[in-house]
Parts: structure tokens; sequence; C-alpha cells
């Protein structure tokens, strides 16, 4: 409950509020020795100081729960503790450490057969290689990204907006606009 609490509290962007939850959630996992729990409450904490600013902070809790994802055998939540490692990092500025902790999510997600969790680090990766202008590689993750947020039946919008972004930086202007007129029709229906 606390966990849910410290999540829609930063949904708010009350970071403040969402750490206190997030914290009370933890104390009582480790009361009880729930290891997964514990986890869970620390990438929390990591999610709530990314979005605060505090990336330093941020990382030290998602190494804190990849290695407690590493230690019970979660494979699914070691893969989002290394896409949020790479998203703190790429906060921070640092795109080759990023793509190391995207790559690392990304694995995991084929491995075990997440899609969903494919879709969001290809987006991700997409978004370091721009950062880094290697739009090419930018437009080849993005493109993956749209691939699969077709298939999963999900609203391609920002995936058109990222793709449009690339090509624009690449000088296609034509393509640019292109996949920002989709976006556009896209946010308009919604």
């Amino acid at each position: 409950a606390y966990g849910g609490l410290g999540n829609a509290y930063q949904s708010q962007g009350d970071y403040g509020k969402s750490i206190k939850y997030h914290e009370k959630g933890l104390k009582i996992a480790i009361e009880i020795r729930n290891r997964a729990g514990e986890g869970v409450a620390i990438g929390n904490l990591g999610n709530a100081y990314n979005s605060l600013g505090d990336y330093q902070k941020a990382i030290q809790h998602h190494k804190k729960d990849l290695k407690i994802k590493k230690e019970i055998g979660d494979r699914a939540g070691e893969g989002r503790a290394y896409v949020n490692l790479g998203n703190a990092y790429q906060s921070l500025g640092d795109y080759r450490e990023a793509i190391e902790y995207h790559e690392k999510g990304l694995k995991i997600a084929k491995e075990i057969g997440n899609r969903a969790g494919e879709e969001i680090t290809f987006g991700n990766l997409g978004n370091a290689y721009r950062s880094l202008r290697d739009f090419q590689k930018a437009v080849e993750y993005h493109e993956r990204k749209l691939k699969i947020a077709t298939e999963l039946g999900e609203v391609a919008g920002e995936a058109y907006t990222r793709l449009g972004n690339a090509y624009q930086s690449l000088g296609y202007y034509r393509k640019a606009i292109e996949y920002h007129e989709k976006d556009l029709k896209i946010k308009k229906e919604i």
C-alpha cells in the first residue's frame, strides 16, 4: 500500500511524499524479511530520486535493487533494474554507461519474452544514441520500438515523435514531417 501511494505521489510530481511512502514500505519489507518487497521499494526510491534530479542517489538505489534482484533470481526485476540504471545514467548525461545498462536490460527482456520491456528499452537506446548524435542508430532503435508498439496494439505517438526527431537530425525533413504528422493525428484522436 505504501508503494502504491509512493508511486501515485511520484506521478503527481510530489517526490518528497513519494520518497516518504517508499521509505515506509521499505522499512516494513526489511522488518518482515521480504527481500522481493525490499527490492521493489528500493527501486521505487531510485525512480523517485531520479525524478527529483538526484541522480547519484538514484544510481545507488538502483544498484542495491539490482543486487537484490540477482540474489533472489528475479530476472524480470533484474532487467527493470538495468533499465532504471540506464535511465539514471542517461539523466546524468553519461550516454555510454546508459547504453551499457539498457543493453543488459534488453538482453534479459528478450530472454524472458518481455516484449513491452523490449519496446521501452529500444526507445531508451534510441534516445541515448540521439544524444550521442548517432542519428542513424537512433532511427534504428526507434523503428524497433515502433514495430513492437504496433504489434502490442499500443498508441505509437511517442515512437513517431522520436523517429521524426531522429530523421530531422539526419536532415531527412520530409520523413521527419511524415512521422510528426502521424504523431499529431494520434494525439488529436486521443
